[in-house]
């Protein structure tokens, strides 16, 4: 895949399309819909989110990619750069897009904030222990070793999708997690935390996931990140 990204930047690096937070240029490699406002999307995700948070990002490319389509995503953030698909729904999809993949740039240049102290990592495994119990007495038995892993395994992911199914899981998830894919990993219960605290209900964020929030609280309005 690395070399697949030199090349897509090499090849659209002279053309730039437009410019993000006055600094970030953005190729748009391949249409997008028909009436689609672009400009709003940019200009929403600036408002959203603190520049100091993605000082770090060096380009984004819209377009159709094919290290996207071979693992079924919509975007996906890699090297300092975001790649996001311009087969877009609506404005506001791509938006959530975005948001997703800031909070991936965002947990790699402030590691040592998000999970230095491990509290996400501990509230994030409370969660996991608390799922284990609801699928066990669900009829589902998860390999309990998966389950004390923080990082992403494909096996748990396809355990959670073909065995129990997101209907359930998104069921089961409810109060505990915001989300059945904040379950797969550490990494995603982040991402999908900042999603909610950026986009959805801060609220019920708070209440479920304090720990999380907090952090998030931290990263969003501190003077010091």
């Amino acid at each position: 895949m690395a070399d697949i990204v030199k090349i897509i930047k090499e090849k659209m690096r002279k053309q730039p399309t437009y410019l993000f937070n006055s600094r970030v240029f953005v190729y748009v490699k391949d249409p997008l819909p028909k009436d689609f406002n672009f400009d709003f999307v940019l200009k929403k995700i600036e408002d959203m989110i603190p520049i100091e948070l993605i000082f770090d990002l060096d380009a984004i490319y819209v377009g159709q990619f094919d290290f996207l389509d071979q693992r079924n995503y919509t975007a996906t953030y890699k090297d300092g750069a975001i790649y996001i698909t311009n087969q877009q729904k609506s404005e506001k999809e791509m938006i959530q897009d975005f948001v997703h993949e800031v909070s991936h740039l965002i947990e790699e240049t402030h590691t040592d904030i998000v999970y230095d102290d491990k509290t996400i990592e501990n509230e994030f495994l409370k969660k996991r222990r608390a799922l284990l119990s609801l699928l066990n007495s669900n009829g589902y038995q998860p390999p309990p070793i998966l389950m004390k892993q923080p990082q992403y395994n494909p096996h748990l992911d396809q355990f959670f999708v073909k065995t129990v199914g997101y209907p359930l899981l998104t069921t089961l998830v409810n109060g505990i997690f915001n989300s059945p894919y904040a379950a797969t990993s550490l990494r995603e219960y982040f991402a999908r935390g900042f999603e909610e605290f950026v986009m959805g209900d801060r609220h019920y964020l708070r209440k479920i996931s304090p720990v999380l929030y907090s952090k998030i609280e931290e990263l969003m309005y501190s003077d010091e990140v």
